[in-house]
């Protein structure tokens, strides 16, 4: 044992922590969300994106295959078109525009319940990701530390919507991009999952990364349901009237 005399107290001190282990300053939600926005591209490329037009083929568990084109438009305006790959040019649309949410039933356009109406606006209507301006949108980021998922660790995040709806994202703790997400999905009709999403296959898209690769499970009282998307193509500012995210009327 070293035993330090009184007028060498300080230097042994300082010795001692230079051979302590240094462990990093905890990060804090602000932080962690601006190297999110960094690595996702910055905001000022975030910004500089006013559409989006996704192609996608998804797969489900059940053996059907879906062709599904997303259309979305700055601030929060979607239409998502979908169909059996093998069924040519018929798909059925839902959309989401400043007057309602609606889904096409029996082929007719019918407008969600105001509560699912705010959730699908907070989730699916959001543009850039349910971080980026977090504050600004009404929501609340709670740090919860960190976690390791298959794969690596994460940061975990708990996000309560301004709709109330939770939300819990994993950040992938060396790339700062979405590995999952997990809450529940609330649907017309009474229908609701407990859901998991896991994103990969990162890719630059215009100097933006987008997740090519998506996979979804719904679980609940129904069977579950396994969703598997592949982004066939990603295109950037592509020019879309207003007018193609109204409800269609017969």
């Amino acid at each position: 044992m070293q035993i330090c005399a009184l007028p060498h107290v300080m230097a042994c001190t300082l010795l001692a922590l230079a051979f302590m282990p240094s462990s990093a300053p905890a990060q804090t939600v602000q932080e962690i969300v601006t190297r999110h926005i960094a690595a996702r591209g910055g905001r000022d490329k975030l910004a500089s994106i006013h559409t989006v037009k996704m192609t996608r083929t998804v797969a489900s568990g059940i053996g059907t295959t879906l062709k599904v084109v997303v259309y979305k438009k700055r601030p929060n305006l979607v239409r998502v078109e979908q169909g059996p790959a093998q069924a040519g040019p018929t798909m059925t649309p839902r959309g989401i525009n400043a007057d309602a949410v609606w889904d096409m039933v029996q082929g007719k356009a019918v407008p969600r319940q105001p509560q699912l109406a705010v959730e699908s606006r907070d989730v699916d209507g959001d543009f850039d990701g349910l971080l980026v301006d977090w504050q600004e949108k009404g929501h609340t980021v709670v740090l919860r530390g960190r976690e390791t998922l298959p794969g690596g660790e994460t940061y975990t995040l708990t996000v309560t919507l301004k709709s109330g709806l939770v939300r819990t994202i994993y950040l992938d703790a060396k790339t700062y991009l979405d590995r999952r997400h997990t809450g529940v999905l609330n649907l017309p009709n009474g229908r609701r999952f407990d859901i998991t999403i896991d994103f990969d296959n990162w890719r630059d898209v215009e100097g933006v990364k987008f997740p090519f690769d998506i996979m979804e499970e719904r679980t609940g009282k129904e069977p579950v349901v396994t969703l598997v998307t592949y982004t066939d193509k990603i295109e950037i500012n592509v020019p879309m009237d207003d007018g193609r995210f109204a409800a269609p009327v017969k």
